[in-house]
């Protein structure tokens, strides 16, 4: 009685082709991520370099104003406009505008209850009449 043993489970070649295609998974898995997280920084690389470029734009722009406002110039075109100076000789002119006449406002007429009935006899009746009927 010989009896031939037979080994039941898995063959070695199918436990190393198993191994290899849960290491292949993994590896996918992993890169994908790896280009998610590659394209998400490239996003916040461009976001950020918007924002560098718009701040040194309002950089340039306060330096040439600053520049500006330390000149004579800006301080006698401030005192005209602002605080409506003059030079020696000149004349300044203000306009007086007439003002269109305003309307007077008259208060709304309250509606007086229909003589005999309270008032509250006619917010109940407003209210559950419709439902009495």
């Amino acid at each position: 009685m010989t009896a031939v043993k037979r080994r039941s489970g898995v063959s070695l070649t199918q436990f190393v082709a198993l191994i290899v295609a849960t290491i292949a998974l993994s590896l996918v898995v992993d890169f994908g991520r790896k280009v998610a997280l590659y394209r998400n920084l490239q996003l916040e690389e461009a976001r950020l370099d918007q924002g560098i470029e718009y701040e040194e734009n309002r950089r340039d722009y306060l330096e040439r104003l600053k520049g500006y406002v330390q000149t004579d110039q800006f301080v006698d075109s401030w005192a005209r406009r602002e605080w409506k100076l003059v030079k020696p000789g000149e004349t300044s002119v203000v306009p007086n505008l007439p003002e269109a006449p305003i309307a007077p406002q008259t208060p709304p007429q309250e509606e007086s209850p229909p003589s005999g009935v309270s008032r509250w006899r006619e917010w109940w009746g407003s209210f559950f009449n419709r439902w009495l009927k």
